[in-house]
């Protein structure tokens, strides 16, 4: 007899058989039809040959021939019929999933048997179990768990027909599932992971079945910083333009010094609130910040009205350092700075309603105002300064020491990103041994400090030169990087040098002067002029020209540059901002050179650049061929774009 079957693999196919026929795996007789293989599934078809083993009628049998024994399974009990006339034995054959005695000796496969033969057959079953999963988070914050119950199966053996040979096979009696989680076996088992806080008790009922997805049970409590105490100050700190109704700018305005009476309050201090700790779902506490902690302190014309409270005991112009505030009067210049009235040092405010001759020099503790010209002269100022008259040949710096501290700190950024090229340079050069095994890391060092990182001792010679500058106003001891520049970097220092890495120890020193530096900066100051030539300007802040322009000097501003007055001119010179670059017509007809510079994120703007313009943005730098208009110029990938229309 032959017979086909079909499955999604061999293994299938040779199963459904066994099965089917009541046979052995291994005893099947099979040809493949069909293994066919697509893209989602698998197509396997076999033909089984076998001998077709008919129920035999005893009855109906003649008594001088041959009866082979039976066996047959009703309701789970073997009944065995003995052969006779010379007939064989009948042969039971053990199935999985179980274990077969006869006459006390255990069967591995298969043996013949008699109606006196003692079988008895042992079905393995499958134990109930449950486990709970449990999966925390790495930050111990929240706890999911799973639920999986496996039911405890009972089976018993499968009925047949009386057949000479029969393999025994089991089939399912009963399932019984195992006890569900309750609420305190699933606490129980929390607690022995650790879980003690934020339980979620409402979610365990969704533990009572298989769960597929990972269900929340515990979650932590996050910590609530504080906030920190602020001072709201009563008063403008920056000069600024008052405009009218149609938006007309009075720009006299700037030159407007803010000033209060006696009696007004000039800062409050608001205190911060309390931060809230936080715990994990393990019980362990999750400190929150503190909230920074900030005083006000009453300086020279204030006193404090309350512990929040500051007020002005005098009339003048408000100022603050640090958290001390302080009210200062006002230096008043009605007529020049000449040889009549000397050089002019005054720690507060200076107002000068004249012009300041040749050769003079302000210092001003806080803000200047000019209301006239100024001719070769220097004017310096740790606040706001503002110049209603032009500047000719002179130096024009407000912010005081923050510029040359900016200046400084430009130079120690430059500096620290290429000694770390240096540094990877020397690795690589050590690794692919390209100068050879003899050379030691000073000699390296000193061969690209002469090549390819000459840059490095031109910058580092301005980091001294500013380095020793600040140090001598401010009677200090020569500076840490200044020494170690001197000893590593300069002259024979890098053939001293054994190992490149000690090159790192420079690196984190001008780290800590970057940020020491920085955090001595003080608010940015603004300075405004009308005109200048052949000047230059600087500024911790911003620089606004208001009326005719420049021509020919160097504008640098921490901040942005902007030219307010329509057709206002920027002819010839460099000027370098931070952020962004506002002008109206840069360059000349007759091509004269101009420079323009801001860093990556900053924009310039022109209406109008004529030929031989230099724009630069990072250092991405374009060189205009042709009078244009509307001209903006950024940085975009790493590339310069300068928008433009030709005139």
């Amino acid at each position: 007899m032959k017979k086909v079957f079909r499955g999604n693999s061999l293994e299938a196919c040779l199963e459904a058989a066994a099965n089917d026929l009541n046979m052995k795996k291994e005893d099947l007789n099979y040809k493949v039809l069909e293994n066919k293989k697509s893209f989602f599934r698998r197509k396997v078809a076999i033909e089984i040959e076998y001998m077709d083993n008919k129920e035999i009628d005893h009855e109906n049998i003649e008594e001088d021939s041959k009866i082979n024994g039976t066996i047959k399974i009703i309701n789970g009990n073997i009944i065995v019929t003995d052969p006779k006339d010379g007939g064989t034995p009948a042969v039971i054959e053990k199935g999985s999933g179980m274990k077969l005695i006869i006459d006390g000796r255990n069967i591995e496969k298969k043996s013949e048997v008699l109606a006196s033969s003692k079988i008895e057959v042992v079905l393995s079953g499958q134990e109930a179990t449950r486990q709970l999963n449990i999966f925390t988070s790495n930050d111990k914050m929240e706890v999911y768990a799973q639920a999986v119950y496996v039911p405890k199966v009972i089976y018993k053996l499968r009925d047949t027909s009386a057949k000479e040979r029969v393999l025994l096979s089991r089939e399912v009696l009963q399932k019984i599932d195992p006890p569900k989680y309750t609420e305190e076996d699933i606490k129980k088992e929390l607690s022995k992971n650790g879980i003690v806080y934020g339980i979620i008790e409402e979610n365990f009922h969704k533990l009572e079945e298989n769960s597929k997805e990972k269900i929340i049970v515990a979650k932590g409590k996050k910590a609530v910083d504080g906030e920190n105490d602020s001072i709201e100050i009563k008063f403008e700190t920056l000069p600024t333009f008052k405009e009218d109704k149609i938006g007309n700018i009075d720009f006299k305005s700037i030159g407007v010094v803010s000033s209060v009476k006696k009696g007004e309050v000039i800062a409050v201090r608001h205190p911060g609130k309390e931060g809230e700790d936080g715990f994990d779902v393990t019980g362990k506490v999750i400190k929150a910040k503190i909230g920074k902690k900030r005083t006000i302190k009453a300086g020279a014309g204030c006193i404090m009205k309350d512990e929040n409270t500051l007020c002005a005991v005098i009339d003048g112009k408000p100022s603050f350092k640090g958290n001390t505030f302080y009210v200062k009067q006002v230096h008043e210049l009605n007529n020049d700075v000449d040889l009549k009235t000397g050089n002019v040092c005054f720690l507060g405010d200076i107002n000068v309603h004249g012009n300041i001759r040749e050769g003079m020099k302000i210092e001003c503790g806080n803000n200047l105002v000019v209301d006239r010209d100024i001719e070769r002269s220097v004017l310096t100022a740790r606040g706001n300064i503002v110049v209603k008259g032009s500047i000719v040949a002179s130096k024009v710096s407000g912010g005081g020491d923050d510029v040359k501290k900016i200046k400084t700190v430009e130079h120690l950024t430059k500096f620290n990103k290429l000694m770390k090229e240096l540094i990877n340079a020397v690795k690589e050069i050590k690794m692919y041994n390209l100068l050879g095994e003899e050379k030691r890391d000073g000699e390296i060092i000193k061969i690209l400090l002469e090549n390819r990182f000459k840059n490095i001792i031109k910058l580092s010679i301005y980091i001294i030169s500013d380095l020793n500058t600040q140090c001598l106003d401010k009677n200090m001891q020569q500076d840490d990087v200044v020494k170690y520049i001197r000893s590593h970097l300069m002259g024979m220092g890098p053939i001293s040098i054994e190992d490149y890495r000690d090159l790192n120890e420079i690196v984190e020193r001008v780290n800590m002067k970057i940020e020491e530096m920085n955090c001595t900066l003080k608010l940015p100051v603004k300075v405004v002029i009308a005109y200048c030539q052949d000047s230059d300007i600087e500024s911790s802040g911003d620089i606004v020209i208001t009326s005719k322009g420049e021509y020919i000097s160097n504008i640098f501003a921490n901040g942005s540059i902007e030219f307010l007055q329509k057709n206002s001119v920027a002819r010839g010179g460099y000027l370098k901002a931070k952020k962004d670059i506002k002008c109206s017509v840069i360059g000349s007809v007759a091509g004269v050179t101009t420079k323009v510079e801001v860093e990556d994120q900053g924009n310039i703007w022109a209406d109008v650049a004529y030929h031989n313009t230099v724009f630069k943005v990072g250092k991405r730098e374009f060189i205009l061929d042709s009078p244009s208009r509307n001209v903006h110029a950024y940085l975009k990938d790493g590339d310069i774009f300068v928008d433009k229309l030709l005139l």
